[in-house]
């Protein structure tokens, strides 16, 4: 971890280093990158991303938004060829500019404009304070030249073309371009630092060369639009991959110190407190999750690369990921570290910093409320359909299929009108739990059809019962104390297992939380300030 003696921008500088490490170690192609190799999907859980998630925040951006969105026009424009491998060796920062301080989830009606000007060129402008661009890392603390895409309303003539992606040099390393104007934003609590940004432009003349696909205006610009931000779904799926390997060493940091951490008991026995089940259960709540949600993570990943499934359930499944991977991540990194007391107050003990680091994954590539909405009124009203449960009978695919129906109903009482007010204060409460539902059985099947330990399996299934305890208990047939004694029983059959699972998880390898282990406590203790002093009593 950085010594707490480094300023804001020398902390700043050290994550793009290490992301141009990480980079250096995986060697990614342009068709690694367009084809979604499993070398792109294992870069995303990477238990690297619990040592420093800044890092692989701007690889993320770097390699799936820009180099993702650039490199289909290279094949037509070689001279892009030279900017790729610039990006790919994270010899550039390049950044991916959609979203803007007023528009968010609608970034279809973005305000920033591209006006063609009678040379061929264009002019790039922010309107209004609303239309920066928000919030991608642009100033020069990385000290590296920065280039963007940028998406911009093209103007023709006054005429408004629909929403186009530009190539935009925003600075040197040293400092902005001219017309370019960056405003850091404070540095987010908790997490690595990285210079976030808003973004506006001055009157920016950029070349005719900027623009990236064709002057014509589109017949169809809303599928023009979408198929433009295209790799925004790619990010929503493998972005919230990244949950899998910080709840892996999070796990493995909460267990060791519960194994270390000895308490006297009643008998004046010294016992470690794993050994209380209200210790030892959130840990192997959230073993199951991240063994369940990698099964997922493979099966959604081999689903996404297929072309020939609609874009539409593809992003779907994304997007069921995304809501069942942050669930869980959320709920288990909290409990697991409440169990470590104090020590759970403080970041370089790496859990408090991996759910703050994480929580901006729940709104990067789509607000995860906002897409659920989207996704189960899409579902509801019959756009399209995900895969059917295989395992129908069991009680998860019961759950979620007993939501779907209580959806419909609610949305059958508002006459099938799905931007009504009994739609809004209905349907719209029901569509997360909805979508996350969908999640627990997909990723139950995804787990199950893998063969993963029947143990594990069991107290996941346990845990997604809980989730909605009086769902089962009113209408699955499991009372409240058999919910509970399913649970138990699972927690029996693995807790014998524990520390195989924890070495099997390869977190020791990324850990270097002082409380988990003896060895880091002395140097952590060892490198405090130290107060001393010769005072007399007042």
């Amino acid at each position: 971890p950085p010594a707490l003696s480094l300023t804001l921008e020398e902390r700043t500088r050290l994550t793009y280093e290490r992301a141009k490490k990480i980079c250096d170690a995986y060697s990614l192609t342009v068709k690694d990158i367009l084809s979604l190799s499993p070398k792109f999907w294992k870069l995303h859980a990477d238990p690297i991303a619990a040592v420093d998630g800044g890092a692989l925040t701007l690889i993320s951006i770097q390699y799936n938004l820009f180099v993702g969105t650039v490199a289909p026009f290279a094949t037509s424009r070689p001279e892009l060829q030279g900017i790729l491998q610039r990006a790919l060796s994270f010899d550039v920062s390049a950044q991916f500019m959609l979203t803007e301080v007023g528009h968010g989830l609608d970034a279809r009606n973005l305000e920033t404009t591209a006006t063609l000007l009678p040379n061929g060129g264009f002019e790039l402008h922010t309107p209004s304070r609303a239309a920066a661009k928000c919030t991608p890392p642009t100033t020069p603390r990385c000290r590296l030249p920065v280039i963007a895409v940028v998406f911009a309303r093209l103007i023709v003539e006054g005429e408004d073309y629909g929403v186009r992606p530009f190539l935009v040099p925003l600075g040197d390393g040293k400092e902005m371009c001219k017309g370019v104007i960056s405003k850091a934003l404070p540095p987010r609590t908790g997490a690595h630092p990285i210079d976030h940004s808003l973004t506006l432009f001055n009157h920016v003349v950029l070349p005719n060369s900027a623009l990236l696909g064709s002057l014509e205006k589109p017949q169809n610009e809303r599928d023009h639009f979408f198929s433009a931000i295209n790799r925004v779904s790619v990010g929503t799926l493998f972005l919230s991959g990244v949950s899998i390997p910080a709840l892996k060493v999070a796990v493995y940091n909460a267990a060791q110190f519960s194994l270390r951490r000895m308490v006297t008991g009643h008998e004046g026995k010294r016992m470690a407190v794993i050994e209380f089940r209200t210790q030892h259960l959130p840990i192997l709540h959230a073993i199951s999750q991240y063994h369940v949600l990698q099964a997922f993570f493979i099966e959604a990943a081999t689903m996404f690369r297929k072309r020939d499934i609609d874009a539409r359930v593809r992003h779907a499944i994304a997007t069921v990921f995304k809501a069942v991977a942050l669930q869980h991540f959320q709920k288990s990194i909290k409990a697991i570290n409440d169990g470590c007391g104090w020590h759970g107050h403080y970041e370089h003990n790496q859990i408090l910093q991996s759910e703050l680091e994480i929580r901006a994954v729940g709104t990067a590539e789509g607000d995860i409320r906002v897409l659920a909405i989207r996704l189960a009124s899409e579902l509801l009203i019959g756009r399209y359909q995900l895969p059917a449960p295989r395992y129908p009978d069991s009680p998860i695919a019961r759950h979620e299929t007993s939501l779907f129906q209580e959806a419909k109903n609610y949305l059958r009482q508002c006459g099938g009108v799905h931007r009504s007010e009994e739609f809004n204060r209905n349907i719209l409460p029901l569509s997360l739990p909805l979508i996350q539902a969908i999640g627990h059985r997909m990723a139950f099947e995804a787990a199950r059809d893998a063969n993963i330990k029947s143990e594990l399996l069991a107290l996941y299934e346990s845990g997604a019962i809980l989730e909605d305890s009086a769902w089962y208990t009113e209408q699955g047939g499991i009372s409240r104390s058999a919910q509970k004694e399913m649970e138990a029983q699972a927690a029996d059959a693995l807790l014998p297992e524990l520390e195989t699972l924890l070495q099997e998880s390869g977190g020791e390898m990324y850990s270097n939380a002082p409380m988990a282990s003896d060895r880091l406590w002395n140097e952590f203790v060892s490198k405090l300030e130290t107060f001393s002093g010769r005072a007399s009593r007042l």
